[in-house]
């Protein structure tokens, strides 16, 4: 197994050769250089999985240092050494992009403990964008946009298990998007052109449900005047996908486990067995764990249904995504429409980062078309969105200029938000954290990010 690279940088000899002496040979490779144009040239050439440096050099400090190997590997990251009177150098190296700084002295296992969290995060980065990167290739649907942290184990996941026949339950909040997500395992699969069929068991009569899944024959029941096939057989060799699956009615459960066991099943009316091949993908927004220890699901059947499990967040905890959704569906309005508004106003894109969005992905999508149908002009503003967006208490108080281009928009419309949050949480980053739907170090990046001190945090 390749061991990761760590290039140390520090222009003092005794300091490079005691990081050798420092370093487990078992677990890592040391590289080392004098300076920051060394280790450039380095970089230009050869790997490193982490940079630990000085952050006090003759020729070239820390701080300048951080911004040249970041523009030769943007995800690289970089741990200061720094001395005690250095300290605040260290803190706006971080909110510059660095990943950490260690005080001198400092003991190997410390030193250690960094880099491996360092590593870890690179892997993350590395991972995330090959996941997008591969979803956005495969993608069945445009409306597929994963780039916030949050998304990170459904892509993983959804990546991994896609070329399986394992059968998978994604649990959510409504409007989070599982219909998406059920064709992306789909087109990720080996059945990928087999056919796709859906159903919403809650959106069936409960006494027609099993006709629809199974088929029936001629006269098994009112209405049935000729045979017919039902999902299983039409989706034979494919996909299957349950949405609201938790609603489907106990008398009914038992028929599903069996196909799902041997892929046998009777149509209605009929007691020659037929049999199919699918994969099943199945969805609920309710805690499916609750309607078993009710006894409303039978546990044999959640346990065969959840052999892969895979949690959507709902739209609040990953506003990261948000602006890219509202452009996309803007633009597939456009499709349809090509006289519609092409772009967001500033303080419309604020109202929209101000709302919480219980309706998830689906609740965003339905505003926008709203919006842009209303909309005079090229340009959707924030009278055009419903009254909940424009008069919602955090839209209210944040404000950004109407002629800044979109990514400074964003940015600005953060930096107010992330701000506000911290004051109202008594700068207990934990605490803003929780508030925001984010990770705790999601929260801290984008702090450092948007250059937001986080002095007089309690933990």
């Amino acid at each position: 197994m390749k061991k990761p690279v760590v290039l140390f940088i520090d222009d003092q000899q005794s300091a490079r050769d005691l990081f050798i002496r420092l370093l487990d040979p078992a677990r890592y490779q040391p590289v080392v250089a004098p300076g920051v144009k060394a280790a450039e040239d380095y970089l230009r050439t050869g790997p490193a999985d982490v940079v630990v440096t000085d952050l006090r050099m003759p020729d070239v400090d820390g701080l300048e240092g951080l911004e040249r190997l970041h523009a030769i590997d943007a995800d690289l990251p970089v741990v200061l050494i720094t001395a005690f009177g250095t300290v605040e150098t260290a803190v706006e190296a971080m909110k510059r992009g660095a990943f950490d700084y260690l005080r001198k002295p400092f003991d190997p296992g410390e030193l250690e403990i960094v880099i491996d969290r360092a590593l870890q995060h690179r892997q993350l980065l590395q991972e995330n964008k090959h996941l997008r990167s591969q979803v956005a290739r495969n993608s069945t649907s445009a409306a597929i946009v994963c780039d916030a942290p949050a998304m990170l184990p459904v892509i993983r996941l959804i990546s991994r298990v896609a070329g399986s026949d394992a059968s998978v339950l994604m649990l959510g909040e409504s409007g989070t998007g599982k219909d998406v997500f059920a064709q992306q395992i789909r087109k990720l699969s080996h059945r990928a052109a087999a056919p796709f069929v859906s159903i919403n068991c809650s959106a069936i009569p409960e006494h027609l449900l099993e006709s629809e899944l199974f088929g029936h024959e001629k006269g098994a029941f009112s209405g049935a005047n000729t045979a017919r096939d039902g999902f299983f057989a039409e989706a034979d060799g494919g996909t299957l996908f349950l949405d609201e699956i938790g609603d489907m009615s106990l008398a009914l459960q038992p028929k599903l486990l069996r196909v799902l066991q041997n892929g046998e099943y009777y149509r209605v009316g009929s007691r020659r067995l037929a049999k199919t091949d699918v994969r099943l993908v199945s969805a609920s927004n309710q805690a499916m764990e609750d309607l078993v220890e009710r006894g409303q699901f039978r546990r044999d059947l959640y346990y065969r249904i959840n052999t892969v499990r895979i949690d959507l967040p709902p739209l609040r905890q990953r506003m990261e995504d948000l602006p890219k959704l509202a452009e996309l569906f803007l633009a597939k309005a456009r499709e349809r429409d090509p006289g519609l508004p092409s772009r967001w106003s500033a303080a419309a894109l604020q109202a929209l980062m101000a709302y919480h969005w219980p309706g998830n992905v689906r609740e965003l999508q339905h505003m926008v078309q709203r919006a842009a149908l209303v909309t005079d002009g090229d340009v959707i503003q924030p009278e055009a969105l419903p009254e909940a967006l424009q008069h919602s208490p955090a839209a209210k108080g944040l404000h950004v200029a109407e002629d800044l281009p979109f990514k400074e928009a964003k940015k600005s419309f953060e930096h107010s938000y992330f701000s506000r949050l911290l004051d109202r949480s008594g700068h207990n980053v934990q605490r803003a954290a929780d508030a925001a739907g984010l990770h705790r170090s999601t929260l801290y990046e984008k702090l450092a990010a948007l250059g937001i001190a986080t002095e007089g945090e309690s933990s």
